[in-house]
């Protein structure tokens, strides 16, 4: 009898979760994809940082407050704030599969929970080493699959 009402309800909430896309862009642009690129560095995958740090990510130029979406369906392994990456949220996806959303103005959701593909999970921002007047607004986008940073560009295209 209980597995009667239990499976019915497993399927529904596997449906309610499933992918649309592939992989969604998490900042909505008109025509295409805007790297930050200012006078502190470029935001591309692999640019070289202080240091001789490689940068694990790309950096999605947007206006402060725009909102920001979840690429995949998933956990919220993380939400806070850090030295560094400012205030992000962190997602486990299938497949070995995390993104992480970083320099966050404010966020919208906590950890445990379950997020849908293109929820809003917070809003860009200008946090942690971003917050100096000549860095442009932008979300830090990082894919790690495995635990090995990915050129996010190579999902989102």
């Amino acid at each position: 009898m209980i597995l009667l009402v239990v499976l019915p309800l497993y399927y529904i909430l596997s449906l309610y979760f499933l992918d649309k896309y592939y992989f969604l862009c998490p900042v909505e642009y008109e025509r295409q994809i805007i790297i930050r690129n200012d006078q502190w560095g470029e935001g591309h995958f692999g640019a070289r940082r202080s240091g001789g740090r490689k940068h694990n990510g790309i950096d999605l130029y947007a206006e402060i407050g725009a909102p920001v979406f979840a690429c995949r369906s998933g956990r919220v392994l993380l939400a806070e704030e850090r030295p560094g990456i400012g205030k992000f949220v962190l997602l486990e996806h299938p497949y070995n599969l995390r993104t992480l959303y970083g320099h966050l103005s404010e966020i919208s959701v906590a950890s445990n929970h379950l997020v849908r593909q293109g929820q809003l999970i917070g809003g860009v921002g200008k946090t942690g080493n971003a917050d100096i007047r000549a860095i442009l607004p932008h979300l830090h986008l990082e894919v790690r699959k495995g635990g090995i940073a990915q050129d996010p560009m190579e999902y989102l295209d």
